[in-house]
């Protein structure tokens, strides 16, 4: 019975340690941590709309139709005129917890989309994240839904599928067409 309450003692002393341990680990980390995110998400932002030059954050109402919108940011030309918007946006491919960055403008074209963290399938769905994929969705109009076709795009609103990944392919670009849709709807889309 001694030895029993002796170790229980020694584990409870030896929890206790770890998990001051563990917080001041978290409490040294937790800001630089905050900031690299941050950076990577103004990274991500510059590169989906690179004509812009700042971004602010919008404090919008994203009802249900738009759930996978997790922030929007206004884009800000030099002069600080409305040139359109960068979305953040977590969907599902393959499996759940796709990431992406789109931006869209004002004058009714995408300005790009970028693939950030993900779990879809390697070497398949993850080829998502190649600039041959991505590129794709630069420069397209939006006043009509983006679709996924298996060969060669026929008309400007065609996405090229990954070769075995459709189902990557539609949930990015179906995200792309939820962030036009929503954009056409705020003040100020292009119609």
């Amino acid at each position: 019975m001694k030895n029993i309450v002796v170790i229980t003692i020694k584990l409870l002393i030896v929890t206790i340690i770890a998990g001051i341990v563990l917080g001041v680990v978290n409490a040294i980390t937790k800001e630089p941590i905050a900031e690299q995110a941050l950076k990577e998400a103004t990274q991500a932002r510059q590169s989906v709309f690179p004509e812009a030059t700042s971004f602010e954050e919008l404090d919008v109402q994203i009802s249900e139709e738009y759930a996978i919108i997790q922030s929007v940011y206004k884009a800000l030309d030099a002069q600080g005129n409305d040139i359109g918007i960068t979305a953040a946006v977590v969907t599902k491919g393959f499996n759940a917890g796709l990431n992406l960055t789109i931006g869209v403008g004002a004058d009714g074209t995408i300005k790009g989309m970028m693939v950030g963290s993900h779990n879809e399938t390697p070497g398949l769905g993850a080829k998502a994240t190649q600039p041959k994929f991505q590129s794709q969705y630069t420069g397209k109009p939006y006043d009509q839904k983006l679709s996924v076709v298996k060969s060669a795009p026929q008309s400007d609103y065609d996405i090229q599928a990954i070769t075995s990944a459709t189902i990557t392919s539609n949930g990015v670009t179906d995200a792309v067409n939820t962030v036009t849709s929503f954009y056409q709807q705020m003040a100020g889309g292009a119609q």
